[in-house]
């Protein structure tokens, strides 16, 4: 691995630590929770403070890179345009503000938008995700790998709900109805970022969703990739700027993608 990439994953995952400690510091003392671009999309002060903090400390000590965050937007570098971080404070923001102890801080490099360097922690259950291309995933220093369950009717799957609820209602329950009685189990747990990163350990066999931000699939997408993942489109081709995600084992792939298209 270069040295660059070593010392851009070290001071990303000590940033995500430093940052997972506030966060559940803060989790039951809220200033204040606000909806943004609709009901169910909602930002608390921890949100914006950590968001703030990471892009100073990002520019701090990466003076020529540019940030994208999913509270303040983007944070251009005059100098060079060659590496992006991707970042979302508080992944899960609707479970922390109802003390629901499942989020994440998320940190994704981006290079030609792609991936390359990722770094997702839950300071809940104290879990480190990390992967640099090429190399591999980790959790908490350990190897990770997706599970090897091949049948469908085993598999335990995630999704996510929809923000844009009334112009995706359709289609997602659609896809709910078409795994009904052909899966093990449905699982909506509320961090995309997590999700993701739960393939990657095993702990789900897949997920998919729709709508969803670049710093939603940026640093889970990696993670699961590493960890031998297959993450596509469901009906395209995948980026950070897709609209639609499938993460999963190889073997599901082709089952997954037939149910989800014939919904």
């Amino acid at each position: 691995m270069k040295r660059y990439d070593v010392l851009t994953l070290e001071f990303a995952k000590g940033l995500a630590q430093d940052m997972g400690k506030i966060i559940k510091s803060n989790a039951n003392s809220l200033n204040w929770t606000k909806t943004k671009s609709g009901f169910y999309d909602i930002v608390t002060n921890v949100d914006v403070e950590v968001e703030k903090i990471v892009k100073k400390s990002v520019l701090s000590a990466f003076p020529d890179d540019s940030i994208l965050g999913e509270e303040t937007g983007t944070t251009e570098s005059s100098a060079s345009d060659r590496r992006l971080w991707v970042i979302d404070p508080i992944d899960g923001t609707t479970n922390f503000s109802k003390g629901i102890p499942h989020s994440c801080v998320s940190i994704a490099v981006v290079e030609e938008n792609e991936p390359r360097i990722a770094v997702v922690y839950d300071p809940f259950m104290g879990e480190l995700f990390e992967a640099t291309k090429g190399y591999g995933a980790k959790m908490n220093g350990d190897e990770i790998h997706v599970s090897n369950i091949s049948d469908l009717e085993q598999a335990v799957i995630n999704t996510g709900y929809q923000y844009s609820a009334e112009k995706m209602r359709e289609k997602v329950l659609k896809d709910y109805e078409a795994f009904f009685g052909k899966v093990q189990a449905i699982r909506v747990f509320g961090s995309a970022v997590l999700d993701q990163c739960y393939v990657a350990i095993g702990r789900i066999d897949a997920f998919w969703e729709y709508s969803l931000k670049p710093w939603d699939v940026a640093a889970g997408s990696l993670i699961a990739k590493e960890a031998g993942a297959v993450v596509t489109g469901i009906d395209e081709e995948f980026s950070i700027y897709s609209n639609s995600i499938l993460a999963t084992n190889p073997t599901l792939l082709p089952k997954m993608l037939k149910v989800l298209t014939s919904a």
